[in-house]
C-alpha cells in the first residue's frame, strides 16, 4: 500500500510498506529509473521474517516531490523525517544499484540511528573510481546526456520508458539484461506488470530521473570511512551491470564491510531470489 508524507518544506514524500507492519522496520532505496516498487519482491520474506519494509520514492520519482538543487547528502533529512513520522528510532537501510549510495550516506551521516546497511549491487563515487569503464553503454550514455545535453537525455527517456508500450518497455529490458534477470521478469505476469517499477519513475516526468542520474555521476559529498555500522555488500556473478572491482573498492573503504556473491544471480533477480538471506543479515546485530 502506497502512503505519503508532508515534509517540512511541503514536499510529498511517497513510500510503500511491504512485509510485517509491526516488524523490525528496514528502510529499502530505490534503484535508478526505478521506484518505491521494486522492494516488492522481498514482501515474503520480510513477512517471514517478522520485517517491516519501508520503501520511499526519492525526489521527483514515483509519487514524490520533486526537489530543486538536490544532493546525495541532503537524502538523510528526508529519510529522519521519514522514521520521525512513523516513530522509528533506529533502523536498518539497504539500497539496490543506484540506490546503494543512498543507503551508505545513511549509515555515513546518521550514526546512533542506521543499525546496518546492505548495497546490492551498488555503484561507486565515480570520481574517487576513476572511471565509468564497466558501466553499461546505456548508463555512460545517460551519465553524458543529463550533463551536457538534458533535453536530448529527456526525450531519450521519455521514449524508451515514459511513451513506451509495456510489451515494448518490457522487450527492451528483457535485452538489456542477462537470462537470471530475464526469468524474473518472464515470471512477473504481464508485461504491464513486470515492467511497473521502472515506469513508476516517470510518472512525474523525467525531471525526477534526470536529477537522480546527475547524482549518480556526482561526488558523493562525504567519505565511506566514516561508515561505523556493518555494511554488507551483495552482487550476483551474472550481473554486468558494473566491474568486479567495484565490490573491492567499497571493501576497501568501508571498514566493517563484508562481501556476499551470490552464484547464478543478475541485477534483477537478485533481491528476488535473496531477500530472506539479504534480511537476515541486515538485522542479525539487532
Amino acid at each position: 500500500m502506497t502512503f505519503s508524507l508532508t515534509l517540512p518544506d511541503q514536499r510529498e514524500l511517497a513510500y510503500e510498506e511491504y512485509g510485517d507492519g509491526d516488524g523490525i522496520p528496514v528502510l529499502s532505496f530505490h534503484g535508478g529509473l526505478s521506484s518505491r516498487l521494486d522492494a516488492a519482491p522481498a514482501h515474503e520474506a520480510a513477512l517471514k521474517l517478522g520485517i517491516r519494509l519501508i520503501s520511499p520514492d526519492r525526489p521527483g520519482m514515483g509519487r514524490s516531490t520533486f526537489q530543486p538543487d538536490r544532493r546525495l547528502v541532503d537524502w538523510p533529512t528526508d529519510v529522519a523525517a521519514l522514521a520521525d513520522a512513523l516513530g522509528l528510532d533506529h533502523f536498518a537501510v539497504m539500497g539496490w544499484s543506484a540506490g546503494g549510495a543512498y543507503a551508505a550516506v545513511c549509515a555515513a551521516l546518521m550514526p546512533g540511528r542506521v543499525t546496518s546497511a546492505a548495497l546490492l549491487s551498488s555503484g561507486v563515487p565515480l570520481d574517487e573510481y576513476g572511471t565509468t569503464r564497466g558501466l553499461t553503454p546505456d548508463d555512460r550514455m545517460l551519465l553524458v546526456l543529463v550533463r551536457w545535453a538534458p533535453f536530448v537525455a529527456a526525450a531519450l527517456m521519455r521514449a524508451t520508458i515514459g511513451d513506451a508500450s509495456d510489451l515494448r518497455l518490457f522487450h527492451e529490458m528483457r535485452r538489456s539484461f542477462p537470462s537470471p534477470d530475464r526469468a524474473v521478469l518472464d515470471s512477473r505476469g504481464s508485461p504491464a506488470e513486470a515492467v511497473a517499477f521502472v515506469r513508476e519513475s516517470m510518472r512525474r516526468g523525467t525531471k525526477g530521473c534526470l536529477q537522480d542520474y546527475r547524482i549518480f555521476g556526482a561526488p558523493w559529498g562525504f567519505d565511506l570511512g566514516t561508515i561505523g555500522v556493518p555494511v554488507q555488500l551483495w552482487e550476483g556473478t551474472e550481473d554486468h551491470t558494473g566491474p568486479p572491482d567495484y565490490r573491492e573498492f567499497l571493501l576497501r573503504r568501508i571498514p566493517r564491510s563484508t562481501f556476499f556473491p551470490a552464484s547464478g544471480e543478475g541485477h534483477i533477480s537478485l533481491l528476488t531470489h535473496q531477500a530472506e538471506g539479504i534480511l537476515q543479515q541486515l538485522v542479525a546485530s539487532l
